[in-house]
């Protein structure tokens, strides 16, 4: 996660908070959200707003403090 807690899928905007900065996500998308689990618990739940295809994964590691 980038030290903001944002990330962004088919050009929606996902908060999951500054508490789970260079943490390494999974996002997974469903026909209507976009979900971040974290083993049990779901770190977020967004309701999906455009029907873009996601075509390109771009992912950053995370960088030395």
């Amino acid at each position: 996660m980038p030290k903001d807690g944002k990330l962004m899928v088919a050009g929606q905007r996902i908060k999951v908070g500054r508490a789970h900065t260079g943490m390494i996500v999974t996002v997974l998308v469903e026909d209507h959200y976009f979900r971040v689990p974290d083993g049990t618990t779901e770190l977020a739940l967004r309701a999906r707003t455009s029907t873009k295809p996601i075509r390109n994964v771009i992912a950053h590691r995370p960088r030395a403090t």
